[in-house]
């Protein structure tokens, strides 16, 4: 039985970066945790690479009240106490490397206009490409550029490049999140539509995508919706609240 589904944003509650909500779906959202608020169904939070803030305000407007997971699990935002948290895991010596990750990127991608970094991030670092570079060559800029760096490590997304301290990704995040709620990893379902999401839908009882995942994660969930982005989250609680 799913009683906390934990579910990305970009892709999966949203078209990407840049793009326009859908309302309305976020107020469907809203209105399943209500009912789950009263003992009825699954609630509903996030687990994604962006930052804190935005992580605030879009549990906000889904009326999640359970714990969520920001920066790739390197953080998590707890409404009800309203506290931002570490990892465990990340150390004073992870953040003075992080330090560090940024010195570097400034001077071999910022400055010269090669990308831009994600604004607000305190625990990883996030760049996208500009100035014509493909994401492709501005990762193994990166990669050649960074190489020495022994506490970070870089993945690359399908719009971005992240740097994310050593032994924490999303997997460590809903770990985390289960001791922080009391809520077994078996009890909850994992939502993603990129492949590095099977970090942590490999760990949760249910695992689902929607239709516009990438293949490989598709063939690797549980549950693949016939419907794309938000449309297809609503779908897959739906799936998973009246199979229970």
């Amino acid at each position: 039985m799913v009683r906390l589904a934990v579910v990305d944003v970009d892709g999966c509650l949203n078209a990407g970066e840049g793009k326009r909500l859908d309302l309305e779906s976020l107020g469907r959202l809203a209105a399943i945790n209500s009912e789950a608020l009263a003992g009825r169904g699954p609630a509903i939070t996030l687990c994604t690479g962006r930052q804190g803030p935005y992580v605030e305000v879009f549990m906000d407007a889904i009326g999640a009240f359970l714990p969520g997971l920001f920066e790739l699990g390197c953080g998590m935002y707890d409404p009800r106490d309203y506290s931002f948290l570490a990892h465990p895991a990340i150390s004073p010596q992870h953040l003075r490397a992080l330090a560090e990750v940024r010195r570097l990127l400034t001077s071999a991608v910022i400055e010269p206009g090669l990308g831009q970094f994600s604004l607000g991030k305190e625990f990883m670092a996030t760049v996208y490409p500009r100035g014509g570079i493909s994401l492709d060559e501005l990762a193994a800029l990166c990669r050649q550029r960074l190489a020495n760096v022994q506490e970070y490590r870089m993945l690359q997304s399908a719009t971005c490049v992240d740097f994310v301290p050593v032994g924490v990704d999303k997997g460590a995040g809903v770990r985390w999140l289960a001791e922080r709620t009391g809520i077994p990893l078996e009890d909850m379902g994992g939502v993603g539509d990129s492949n590095s999401d099977w970090t942590f839908l490999s760990l949760t009882g249910e695992s689902a995508a929607p239709a516009n995942a990438q293949e490989e994660l598709r063939r690797r969930a549980r549950y693949v919706s016939p419907y794309p982005y938000i449309a297809g989250t609503l779908d897959i609680i739906r799936h998973w609240r009246d199979g229970q």
